[in-house]
């Protein structure tokens, strides 16, 4: 049975066995509390108009499964486990596990990006230091509603108006739901398996009023095999929670979380420790510690300070020019991008390319 039929099942038994209850009773007789969830504890008291009665008790159990379905949606996916605080926050041992079932790896457990902001949110989700989370929450306001949608602005609570404007970590998967400042101290937070991958977020991916996106999206693989979580992330702070489903696992190769890289990502900063090519590049034929040349027809290349078009631009090299690939790839513009050393020693940032004129900017010495 699903949730839907078991909350139409138990709710007509409960107005059912209430009507029957009240028709049988003494006016002084008094109810028992009906245990109907963890969460709200709804009590009635009879009195001889049972149709009273029974529209009471069907909008108490409309109210519990407003909360409910709330509070499912703020738990699902991107919360399933739950991870104490440490008082000492630790790292995992440095290795690249393997999972057993869909076979995609995560990064190293000192893997970071070089961007502060970015790397001690990281170092705060891997070390389950919730503390220090909640106080990394930059909460949306938004305005509450009644209307019973989900993906839609926060619910409104007993008591408040439509419209009313409360402060919510929003969360986004298969539906939108909104936790509230004040629930914050009770949530467990994520219980993270590993870093999958970081990135810049573009201008195509979604944001709204009550789903503000960030600038740089933190991937994280949870424990459970077939989820993922996204911290959407700018200057440091945690604006919104990602939750993705993979629908299907190969246990051979491993199938990589369905991120939507083309769409959401800007500039790929940490790719996916397996996926080696970028979204929109040719296939990558140069490897780190061999040689490549410049081999554009006419056109000199960028060496740039990091690795994207917006890179302060440190140098030109001409076509037929030779260097040595010192890192890399990461993925930025629809390109892979290396970094190269110069026989000057001028080392830094170029693009594989390429464009209509030349399919290739630089490619491996033969």
């Amino acid at each position: 049975m699903n949730r839907t039929a078991q909350f139409v099942y138990f709710t007509f038994m409960a107005v059912l066995g209430l009507v029957l209850l009240v028709s049988c009773s003494s006016p002084t007789a008094t109810s028992m509390p009906l245990g109907i969830s963890p969460i709200l504890t709804a009590t009635t008291t009879p009195t001889p108009d049972t149709t009273a009665v029974a529209e009471a008790t069907y909008q108490a159990m409309l109210d519990i499964n407003k909360t409910q379905n709330a509070a499912y949606f703020a738990t699902s996916a991107a919360m399933q486990t739950a991870r104490p605080p440490t008082a000492t926050p630790t790292r995992r041992p440095a290795a690249t596990p393997t999972d057993e079932v869909s076979g995609v790896l995560d990064h190293d457990a000192d893997t970071r990006t070089g961007l502060d902001e970015v790397d001690q949110v990281i170092d705060i989700v891997l070390a389950g230091d919730m503390k220090e989370f909640r106080q990394r929450i930059r909460f949306t306001t938004s305005g509450c509603t009644h209307v019973m949608a989900l993906g839609g602005p926060p619910s409104c609570r007993e008591g408040e108006s439509e419209g009313t404007l409360v402060e919510v970590l929003p969360f986004l998967g298969s539906e939108g739901s909104h936790l509230r400042r004040d629930e914050i101290n009770e949530w467990q937070g994520i219980d993270v398996a590993g870093l999958y991958a970081v990135y810049r977020v573009s201008d195509e991916a979604y944001s709204s009023q009550d789903y503000p996106a960030g600038e740089y999206g933190i991937v994280f693989r949870t424990k459970y095999p077939q989820d993922i979580v996204t911290l959407q992330v700018e200057n440091g702070s945690i604006l919104r929670i990602d939750s993705t489903f993979i629908m299907q696992i190969d246990s051979d190769i491993g199938i990589p979380p369905e991120l939507n890289f083309e769409r959401d990502a800007e500039e790929i900063i940490l790719p996916p420790p397996n996926i080696t090519e970028c979204p929109g590049a040719p296939p990558q034929r140069v490897m780190v510690g061999e040689q490549a040349r410049v081999c554009t027809q006419s056109e000199d290349i960028i060496v740039r300070e990091e690795p994207g078009r917006d890179g302060k631009a440190l140098t030109g090299i001409e076509p037929d020019t030779n260097f040595m690939i010192i890192d890399g790839p990461s993925c930025a513009n629809n390109w892979s991008w290396w970094k190269v050393e110069l026989d000057s020693g001028l080392a830094g940032w170029v693009a594989e390319g390429g464009d209509d004129i030349d399919p290739y900017f630089i490619c491996p010495v033969d």
